[in-house]
């Protein structure tokens, strides 16, 4: 059976307000201007923790866990539940999911926080694994995390699929010879899907239907 491995903020959820709040948050409280939103558009997708060095022009690892904890205690207070479903979305994974797919997402969002949006958004029951990142930093590396997920799964690793909004989504599955789709409607500007070199790009999530229910 094949599988598809989605991405979570920027492919399922549009997440950017929320932690966009909560970053402005951590740095207002650790005596940081405001961070403005070129510099935000950054953070969505990498991992918090080099997101918070950059914005910090910081290696000072102390600094950025502190930054962090605060992140987290405001994101799981407020931020989180500042989200919505991309129009489309679920309707797709239904039909994908209907069609004897298997779905799994792979976020460097951590564990705890993807599973319960993707509760919340009743969303969970449609897919198999939810594959997030260790509250330490473990498992941020998107390339490094789907290479051990994808040793479980059947070869030719051709077979399987990541469907992501930016180019780190489409280099872990270059690196590991899976099909890759790159979405628009996410966060990675065009110069950046258009460099990750996808096997595909598209503009709506229906289009997925065309490429995967061939």
């Amino acid at each position: 059976m094949n599988t598809l491995f989605f991405d979570l903020d920027g492919t399922l959820l549009d997440s950017q307000r929320g932690i966009a709040e909560s970053i402005q948050s951590a740095l207002s409280g650790l005596g940081y201007p405001q961070a403005p939103a070129e510099q935000l558009q950054r953070c969505f997708g990498p991992p918090i923790r080099d997101s918070f060095a950059r914005l910090m022009q910081t290696d000072e690892l102390t600094l950025i866990e502190d930054a962090v904890f605060r992140f987290r205690q405001h994101y799981l207070q407020q931020g989180i539940r500042n989200y919505s479903i991309y129009p489309g979305v679920r309707e797709v994974l239904e039909q994908l999911a209907n069609a004897g797919l298997r779905l799994r997402v792979l976020t460097v969002k951590p564990q705890p926080q993807a599973e319960w949006l993707l509760q919340d958004a009743r969303l969970a029951s449609l897919f198999d694994g939810i594959h997030g990142s260790e509250l330490n930093g473990d498992k941020s590396d998107k390339t490094g995390h789907l290479g051990e997920l994808i040793q479980h799964h059947p070869r030719p690793h051709s077979n399987h699929w990541m469907i992501g909004d930016r180019g780190s989504d489409i280099q872990a599955a270059r690196a590991h010879g899976l099909n890759s789709v790159a979405v628009s409607w996410g966060y990675g500007e065009a110069d950046e899907l258009n460099g990750a070199n996808s096997d595909y790009l598209i503009d709506e999530p229906a289009a997925l239907i065309g490429l995967l229910l061939k």
